[in-house]
């Protein structure tokens, strides 16, 4: 084959494993912001079998160059530099235990195949190779946040990988072998990392700018979208798994009062310290919880747990309840307290969409209001809160 031929094949080869390798990184980002429930379960299936897929063509590809050409990878090895950067990339992101082991395998296999008998140094290589993988799945998150020892990383990895594959072939002696080899590593490895990196930041930027636009604003605690988008995901998460859950919606009583009586900058004062009082009780909860402001002075927990036993439920109903009658604001020379009804609801099996367990707990939310205030309502049935 001419020099000018092998220098075009270098050069098309090149760009093609550009577009490739671009195009992988970007669908695996497509995929961790994908809002579906479902998805979002079974992604770390989807990922393994899709990367594990990949690989099993970049192998192939590689295979059928060593069929074709005199070296092992082609004219340059081209399909070595993409299962390089690939398998770096793909550790380092996905964080898959699994991924590491599939990817280890496939290279003992393709060793073994050249080299049934795996000589030493060959083995030494290889120990090396998969030692190198595990690090990098172990500090993949320490990696991303420094661009240096990414590039550190992926270099240790290319030359323990490149010396592991001229045991099996030989070592080029072609000196322009090396400048194709090398050059073509370096630039898939800066289009790989800093594609990444810039993927991971743009994903970052998304995801606080979609919890700021969740999150309300004078109390920090998620917002009515937010906790709309929660209990669908719960609702769903019930119906396909049976995994029960439960609302709490508090309402303060006669807010507006403070309001008119001290001003709305008291009011807000005291939405935050209620907000903060809510939001440690998720915190603290020993089930899964999670604190929302819904709109003016109402609040609402979502806690994944069965409440089919009323005590239960009362008993933390009524922590609610007492906690905030507990909290007392100074202004001036007055103190103020204020107090909360709460209603609450199951999920049940017969709730036909998520906004009917909410639809319940609202109306429980009314009848402690109804019954006097500072009251306590399991699915409709009122209970006096033990002051």
């Amino acid at each position: 084959m001419k020099p000018f031929d092998i220098w075009v094949s270098f050069i098309v080869s090149l760009i093609t494993n550009m577009i490739v390798l671009s195009g992988t990184i970007a669908f695996l980002y497509w995929l961790e912001e994908l809002p579906n429930p479902r998805v979002k379960r079974v992604k770390p299936l989807i990922e393994i079998a899709l990367s594990t897929l990949y690989f099993i063509y970049l192998w192939g590809q590689s295979w059928l160059s060593s069929g074709i050409a005199a070296n092992a990878f082609g004219l340059h090895w081209t399909f070595l530099n993409m299962i390089i950067v690939s398998m770096f990339l793909i550790d380092v992101y996905l964080d898959i235990w699994l991924e590491v082991i599939i990817e280890a395998t496939l290279m003992l296999l393709y060793v073994l195949f050249f080299t049934p008998a795996l000589p030493l140094y060959t083995a030494i290589y290889y120990v090396a190779f998969v030692a190198v993988l595990v690090a990098c799945y172990h500090r993949g998150k320490l990696l991303l946040r420094h661009t240096a020892l990414m590039y550190l990383a992926l270099g240790v990895l290319g030359f323990i990988t490149l010396a592991l594959i001229s045991c099996l072939f030989g070592v080029p002696t072609d000196p322009y072998f090396w400048i194709r080899q090398i050059t073509a590593l370096v630039i898939l490895s800066i289009v790989g990392i800093e594609y990444t990196l810039s993927s991971s930041r743009l994903l970052k930027r998304n995801a606080q700018a979609n919890k700021m636009a969740n999150r309300d604003g004078l109390t920090l605690l998620d917002n009515f979208s937010k906790f709309d988008k929660d209990l669908a995901e719960a609702h769903e998460q019930f119906r396909v798994d049976r995994k029960p859950y439960a609302i709490f919606e508090l309402d303060i009583d006669l807010f507006k009062q403070v309001n008119d009586n001290y001003g709305h900058l008291v009011g807000n004062t005291v939405l935050k310290a209620i907000a903060q009082e809510l939001a440690q009780f998720a915190v603290s909860s020993p089930y899964p919880a999670n604190a929302y402001r819904i709109g003016g002075e109402e609040f609402c927990l979502i806690i994944h747990a069965d409440f089919s036993d009323s005590d239960a439920a009362f008993k933390v109903a009524d922590q609610i309840r007492q906690r905030i009658s507990q909290l007392s604001f100074s202004i001036g020379t007055s103190t103020i307290n204020v107090t909360a009804s709460v209603g609450q609801a199951n999920s049940r099996l017969d709730h036909y969409d998520a906004h009917d367990v909410y639809k319940m707990a609202d109306r429980s939310l009314y009848l402690s209001k109804q019954h006097g205030r500072n009251r306590v309502t399991l699915e409709g049935n009122t209970i006096m809160g033990a002051n």
